[in-house]
């Protein structure tokens, strides 16, 4: 191999006295402008491939140097051999896999090859995480590089193209944006009316950033002549901005995480995966690459976070969370193979049921009715279905109608429009939340069921499988109502969750709190808000739907129907049957 790549290497050619690269022939020059040219003008990807690897030798490995800064690792040589293949790509895989080191060297590469015409955007949570990682990596490559046409300007998370004339070329160069949740808006506006020739655009660690900076890449960057997004993560949510960037072409049942290496992305884009229990240093059995993982390694995070924890899969074996065990209440594994982000085949016209969370009146989040189904299925399951999320707003700038009576007002027309009776809100009566519910009582019916949050578990058994009940298993109200639907998935009597509405299920995490039994406690909202930038307040109004369909109309896990030989399913149960066994007496279903 080594004989047939030497072609590509720079050499004057005897007869022209020019300079060939591979074939291409320029005015003589230095080996490291001739490498770059190489790189920038060769189109078979063997051609730059070689020039990649023989540009970081020049740059990174000299012998000057205390070390070598770019080691061609064979992590690193699938990654340079994906981003020289994809346009799109998604990378994920372990901590200390490199993925960070490599792409700010793939950045650099691209832009010093041809400096006047490229600009490579990388996103990160702040300058301050980004000096920790891909931006750190920026600095300490292009540092050891001398007589390179650029000034950098660390603080300010950028390093700027100088021309012949001195002149600072704003738009060419690389440039950070700090693009954390909450300075989303601000990150997006950067990315808008941008305009190269070339456009490479690294998103490292994407699972930390919004979605909204993928939709700003793809529908403003993506209109440049030439233009590539690469997105980078330890792998944490199918339904994050990297989950999102990952999901296989054909959605996330057709590959399986655990041992998938590679898939096409719904975006035609490719995924690649770096499993720490692969790592080249494992495979061989002896410490090669000092800096990524060693089998050593694997033992004390095993030892530390558990084989099969969350924190092991995302961190060490890179996968999207397939284990079963989880910080928070719901996996997303479980959501997924449970079928319940599909729609039900209704067997007769299901009854129509919300839930209100109106959660203005106490903290200034968002308002949300939350629509949904109750009824059998086509195999006579009794079951639920999530329908519609309707945000309410009220306008401040009226006078004339309080803000409660605003939101009560579109609460009834919404019901009324849906045909969904009083009886079939649920509505959530906690502190502030009371008076809006005297209110709807007035305005409409006092049929709505209130739900205080903060009240203690009810007496209503969870599972048709087990004789505990509601205040034996759970600390307070709220934590029931999240924690019966975990239940009903794993029965596969609820369908229609959203990917909106899966984010905020899976983000909230819980606590055992031990007394005369072991409880469990939900994390506060608080808390949730804290940790994630954002309410739960679709996952309330949704849990309210949810009980209301438990309270008022007896839904109650129960294990699903089995087809007999004929092909016709058992009778499907009564609603007092259903009734009865929710409430402890348990009548053997027929």
């Amino acid at each position: 191999m080594t004989k047939k790549l030497h072609v590509y290497e720079p050499r004057i050619d005897a007869d022209t006295k020019k300079m060939d690269v591979g074939g291409l022939l320029i005015p003589p020059t230095n080996t490291v402008t001739a490498l770059l040219y190489g790189f920038a003008n060769h189109t078979t990807y063997r051609a730059k491939e070689y020039y990649f690897w023989r540009i970081c030798d020049e740059f990174w490995n000299r012998d000057d140097l205390p070390e070598h800064m770019m080691v061609k690792h064979p992590w690193a040589e699938e990654m340079i051999k994906t981003v020289i293949r994809n346009k799109y790509v998604a990378i994920g895989g372990a901590a200390s896999s490199g993925k960070s080191h490599t792409m700010a060297a793939w950045g650099i590469i691209n832009w010093l090859s041809a400096p006047r015409d490229t600009l490579v955007l990388i996103t990160s949570t702040t300058l301050r995480e980004a000096r920790k990682r891909i931006w750190g990596s920026v600095i300490s490559l292009l540092s050891v590089i001398d007589g390179a046409p650029l000034k950098i300007r660390d603080s300010i998370g950028n390093v700027a193209y100088v021309n012949e004339n001195g002149t600072l070329i704003e738009k060419a160069g690389l440039s950070l944006i700090a693009s954390a949740r909450e300075k989303t808006r601000e990150a997006v506006g950067k990315f808008i009316g941008i305009k190269q020739k070339s456009v490479i655009c690294i998103g490292d660690e994407l699972a930390e950033l919004s979605p909204a900076i993928l939709s700003a890449s793809l529908s403003n960057l993506s209109k440049n002549p030439s233009f590539q997004l690469i997105g980078m993560s330890n792998p944490a949510s199918r339904w994050d901005a990297f989950g999102e960037w990952s999901e296989p072409k054909l959605g996330w049942d057709s590959v399986d995480t655990n041992t998938a290496d590679c898939w096409d992305t719904k975006y035609n884009g490719i995924y690649v995966r770096f499993d720490g229990e692969r790592s080249p240093n494992v495979l061989a059995g002896e410490q090669i690459y000092p800096f990524l993982p060693t089998q050593e390694k694997l033992e004390e995070d095993k030892a530390l976070l558990g084989e099969e924890s969350r924190g092991y899969m995302r961190m060490v074996r890179a996968v999207f969370f397939d284990s079963d065990e989880t910080e928070g209440i719901y996996s997303e594994a479980e959501i997924v193979r449970s079928g319940s982000m599909n729609q039900v085949e209704w067997q007769d016209e299901p009854i129509p049921i919300a839930g209100l969370d109106p959660a203005f009146t106490s903290g200034g989040d968002r308002s949300i009715l939350y629509t949904g189904f109750v009824g059998y299925n086509k195999d006579g399951h009794f079951v639920h279905q999530f329908g519609d999320a309707i945000h309410l707003n009220d306008d401040a700038t009226n006078k004339a109608v309080p803000r409660s009576y605003q939101i009560v007002r579109q609460v009834i027309d919404e019901c009324k429009k849906r045909k969904i009776k009083a009886m079939d809100l649920a509505v959530d009566a906690t502190g502030a939340g009371m008076p809006l519910c005297d209110i709807l009582a007035g305005e409409w019916s006092d049929e709505i069921l209130r739900v205080s949050f903060g009240g203690k578990a009810s007496d209503k058994r969870v599972s048709a499988n087990s004789k505990l009940v509601g205040e034996q298993l759970y600390m307070n109200r709220v934590s029931e109502l999240w924690f019966v639907g975990k239940e009903l998935v794993r029965t596969k009597q609820i369908y229609g969750v959203n990917k909106d509405l899966a984010s905020e299920i899976t983000g909230r995490k819980y606590d055992m709190v031990k007394g005369a039994t072991l409880r469990m406690k939900i994390e506060s909202k608080a808390d949730f808000k804290s940790r994630l930038g954002r309410s739960p307040d679709l996952a309330d109004a949704a849990f309210l739907c949810l009980d209301l369909a438990r309270q008022r109309h007896g839904l109650v896990a129960v294990e699903p129907p089995k087809t007999n030989e004929s092909g016709f399913s058992r009778p499907r149960r009564s609603m007092k049957q259903l009734t009865n066994m929710l409430s402890g007496d348990h009548l053997t279903p027929s």
